[in-house]
């Protein structure tokens, strides 16, 4: 692809998480991870919020905020699965001390990044702005979408 305004990097290597939301995969910096927790079943559900905040958790001695990313992007669960089948989990993210939970649907693996690009482009076809790019892992040829999470960390 060759747009304006681009930034490619090749051959970077950095480790991502990588993870599932429905039949797509994601991607997020590792850097700001600072634990993955399966999604605790005591979970402080809060009145009156916009639907994907679900609720906060106590995890370590912190309040951490949950965001149903599929709520937050907007996707219908096209994946029926029975309840024991779930594998939900936690990523938990944090910034200047302050800790957002990301609920996703399964962790898969940590892969270095071997190509990435972020283009106007993308971010204009993602209108919400919380996927900035897509990038290309060392262990397969799978694209994943790159999560903006500091704009989700501003949302929370």
């Amino acid at each position: 692809m060759n747009y304006e305004n681009e930034e490619v990097f090749e051959e970077i290597e950095f480790p991502w998480l990588i993870f599932k939301l429905d039949k797509n995969l994601y991607t997020i910096n590792s850097k700001m991870i600072t634990s993955i927790v399966m999604i605790p079943d005591e979970i402080t559900y809060l009145p009156n919020v916009t639907e994907y905040l679900t609720g906060l958790i106590h995890l370590r001695g912190n309040v951490v905020p949950l965001i149903d990313l599929k709520s937050l992007f907007k996707l219908s669960n096209l994946s029926v699965e029975k309840a024991e089948d779930k594998k939900e989990m936690v990523i938990v993210i944090e910034k200047d001390n302050s800790f957002v939970g990301l609920v996703v649907d399964e962790v898969l693996s940590v892969e270095n990044i071997t190509a990435f690009e972020e283009t106007e482009e993308i971010k204009k076809m993602v209108k919400d702005g919380f996927v900035k790019g897509v990038a290309k892992g060392s262990k397969s040829e799978e694209v994943f979408l790159i999560i903006d999470e500091e704009k989700i960390m501003n949302i929370a």
